[in-house]
């Protein structure tokens, strides 16, 4: 859950940085999105793929965490 808060708050975060104002959704593929990884630290060399297939990994496992803990 640790990490899949962390993801959260960091592209939360990210998204503030890169727009100017606050969102709870990721950009489109474009300028804002690539904004967003390399505000989450990604290098210049990636593509926001790599960021938005680590951002599905961790926030998929921790909906699987909250419901099985929480919903059983």
């Amino acid at each position: 859950l640790e990490a899949g808060w962390m993801m959260a708050s960091r592209s939360r975060n990210a998204i503030m940085l890169v727009r100017g104002r606050a969102g709870d959704q990721l950009p489109r593929p474009g300028k804002e999105l690539l904004g967003v990884t390399r505000a989450m630290g990604y290098p210049p060399e990636r593509d926001a793929g790599q960021f938005l297939e680590d951002y599905l990994r961790v926030t998929r496992r921790t909906r699987s965490v909250v419901e099985r803990v929480f919903y059983g």
